[in-house]
């Protein structure tokens, strides 16, 4: 990861902070890779670790096959969360343990409050394509999301490009914690 973009997001992401970066999409996966091995350094059972939070189910699959390989090649486990999939079987699938979800904003959302997994070991909440989930109204489901993490949370936005909405949003969001903005400048 030589990159200085990546570089300063991971900076930021270690240093315990709220993060919004513009990027153009999908983000780096040596980045998200850097950010898993930092928020889950070790296998364990149970709760998840992370949660990442998709706009569309093309968007979560990619992401999880993308990311495939480093999570068997670290022994953690990551469980799927699509808007079509069979929801008691993913809901059993989380029930059973895993270290990190990828998924649809809604459909993760709908899962937590049905109690198919604890988030007390949360570390991180992602959440990718910011400005398509706010044009889908799923700003709601982020929110009750991230107002459930326990109070160890970081949050990782991306979004590209950074509008009005998302701004505030995350302004309402993030106003006591400290927040960095990244330019993509790859």
């Amino acid at each position: 990861m030589t990159n200085e973009f990546n570089l300063r997001v991971l900076k930021s992401v270690k240093a315990g902070n709220h993060v919004l970066c513009t990027h153009e999409l999908p983000l780096p996966v040596d980045l998200l890779q850097e950010i898993i091995s930092f928020c889950i350094p070790q296998p364990e059972e149970g709760s998840p670790r992370m949660i990442i939070l998709c706009a569309d189910n093309d968007s979560a699959v990619q992401l999880g096959a993308e990311l495939a390989p480093f999570i068997k090649e670290k022994d953690l486990t990551l469980d799927l969360i699509l808007e079509k999939g069979n929801k008691v079987k993913q809901r059993n699938d989380l029930f059973d343990g895993t270290e990190v979800i990828v998924g649809t904003s809604r459909r993760v959302c709908e899962m937590y409050f049905q109690n198919g997994y604890n988030i007390s070991k949360m570390k991180m909440l992602i959440v990718l394509e910011m400005d398509k989930q706010m044009k889908k109204a799923w700003k709601g489901f982020i929110s009750r999301m991230a107002e459930s993490l326990p109070k160890v949370k970081q949050v990782l936005f991306v979004c590209d490009p950074i509008d009005e909405r998302i701004d505030e949003y995350i302004d309402l969001y993030t106003a006591v914690h400290q927040r960095f903005i990244f330019e993509n400048n790859i």
